[in-house]
């Protein structure tokens, strides 16, 4: 459904470890190593696209946005937090209408969500093809990008998960679930590849395309046809098949970047099977919150589905930021992070029915709270790190 588009450095990157996160040089918060400086600065983009929607409808559209519309004053960056504004208000919008994803909304919620994520895509390509033109390409573009990418992730699945009706069940989990393991994968493959390729059908654009397609129908038909039971499987509806559906092409996503990446490592005279370990941190996120959902004391999932998809989200997001950086500043992508122990322990509790059941939803609003503060420190000090490595500003063309 919704993959990310940002290409790598061609490195040769490490098996992940397991030993603690990297010292780095005492400021007042740093993520790059003094060695990662040095191939920060190396950085050279790479990749390719070959869907047929891209190339023939998206890039050309995001193209003529740049040459006739987008000032040449106004910083790539600034249109890539444009375009993720969109998709936020957007899924507001319906929060308001469809506070627990069963409500009906009004027929121009959907359609309002569906045209935000048009606009998306185009500006999610406009902003790259701005950096070029402006001559302002940089890594720091590169992960802002990446982050925006998997906050819509996690947005666009709360926002899909009410469209279709799914309510507060381990199906609108699952709606998450499956884009965020193909964009994990994706950032994994890029990872040990140093490359990433997209095919002709990928989640960029024919996977948001049929996300569109979807609000725009809904808005012209209603969201009741979500409910109904399906024609070729009666005893299922309409929008548990769709998620089974969904499900199942990510997992052949997933195995398919595993494949190229494990080749990749072949080739390389390495340890492809290795290479496996990386995804533990994900693999062990997924079951967690999975099991969350399922063995909750008070069934907190049931008043509490966006918190709960949004806490998972960002420690997700930030799991797909560290592997990016890994990756860039070509240094082993270590798997035991704070947050990420953090939830880790939090489960355990609940889980064990450590944690009284009155007492669950303030748990679960307190790791909401700082899986939150977590992202945002990272974004904030690792965004201002960069600019400063590379003398650039965040939301300000470099101009000559």
């Amino acid at each position: 459904m919704v993959l990310t588009r940002s290409a790598a450095a061609k490195a040769e990157s490490e098996v992940p470890s397991l030993h603690p996160e990297p010292e780095t040089k005492p400021q007042a918060y740093r993520y790059v190593t003094e060695e990662g400086v040095k191939h920060i600065l190396a950085y050279r983009y790479s990749g390719s696209d070959a869907s047929l929607l891209y190339n023939h409808v998206i890039s050309p559209a995001a193209q003529w946005l740049v040459d006739h519309v987008l000032s040449p004053r106004l910083a790539p960056n600034a249109i890539t937090i444009g375009a993720l504004s969109l998709v936020i208000l957007s899924h507001a919008i319906m929060l308001c209408y469809s506070p627990n994803m069963v409500e009906e909304a009004p027929r121009w919620v959907y359609a309002n969500a569906g045209f935000s994520l048009l606009f998306y895509q185009i500006l999610d390509v406009a902003d790259g093809k701005q950096a070029r033109k402006t001559g302002n390409s940089s890594p720091l573009g590169l992960l802002f990008d990446h982050g925006c990418d998997a906050l819509n992730v996690v947005v666009s699945a709360c926002t899909f998960a009410s469209t279709i009706m799914l309510g507060p069940t381990y199906w609108s989990l699952l709606i998450f679930l499956a884009p965020a393991m193909v964009f994990f994968m994706a950032t994994w493959e890029e990872y040990y590849t140093g490359t990433l390729a997209l095919p002709i059908i990928n989640g960029p654009n024919e996977g948001l395309l049929i996300m569109y397609s979807i609000y725009i129908g809904t808005a012209i038909v209603g969201p009741t046809v979500w409910t109904q039971p399906n024609i070729l499987f009666p005893d299922l509806n309409n929008n548990h098949v769709f998620v089974l559906i969904t499900i199942t092409s990510a997992l052949g996503q997933c195995l398919f970047s595993a494949v190229v990446a494990i080749r990749s490592m072949e080739r390389k005279a390495k340890d492809g099977a290795a290479a496996l370990f990386g995804i533990t941190p994900f693999i062990a996120l997924v079951f967690l919150s999975a099991l969350w959902v399922l063995w909750s004391p008070s069934d907190v999932f049931t008043d509490h589905p966006r918190l709960l998809i949004w806490t998972v989200g960002f420690v997700f997001a930030k799991m797909v930021m560290h592997m990016m950086l890994s990756h860039m500043c070509e240094e082993p992508y270590w798997l035991l992070r704070k947050t990420f122990l953090i939830q880790l322990v939090v489960s355990f509790l609940l889980v064990a029915g450590l944690v009284p059941w009155g007492r669950e939803s303030s748990v679960v609003q307190l790791f909401f709270v700082i899986s939150l503060s977590a992202y945002a420190h990272m974004i904030y000090f690792l965004s201002t790190e960069l600019a400063s490595i590379l003398g650039i500003r965040i939301f300000k063309v470099k101009q000559g």
